[in-house]
């Protein structure tokens, strides 16, 4: 499996296992300037921004340690604008759903929930 269909697989596994968890996949993919938005989800009533990091075991470092303060501070930037683009007036947050696949193949899903929470400057509208 290369790169992309590994990318691929995470953010499928991610997607199918928060509509497990009852949330409504609002969209995938979403490109807006130059960032791009993995997941949106609505969570009851609240909008989820859901970064999606896919790792094999055994690679160097969790998928969850991949998200770092460059790549929180380029996530905050690109949902803000997505959330003004649709002129959405409720809370919002941001998530990382860390896939890990196994050396048997299988696939496990962790949510790390609100992961901007605390940051200066704030995000819930």
């Amino acid at each position: 499996m290369n790169h992309l269909e590994l990318g691929t697989g995470g953010e499928n596994m991610a997607a199918s296992y928060l509509e497990r968890m009852g949330w409504r996949i609002l969209g995938r993919n979403v490109r807006i300037g130059r960032g791009e938005l993995d997941i949106i989800a609505a969570d009851g009533c609240e909008l989820v921004i859901v970064e999606v990091r896919t790792r094999k075991i055994g690679e160097i470092s969790p998928s969850e340690t991949t998200v770092g303060p460059k790549k929180i501070k380029n996530l905050l930037k690109t949902a803000r604008r997505y959330v003004d683009s649709i002129a959405y007036g409720g809370n919002w947050r941001i998530d990382v759903a860390a896939v890990t696949v196994t050396s048997r193949g299988e696939w496990r899903v962790e949510i790390f929930g609100d992961v901007t929470q605390g940051m200066e400057g704030g995000y819930m509208g």
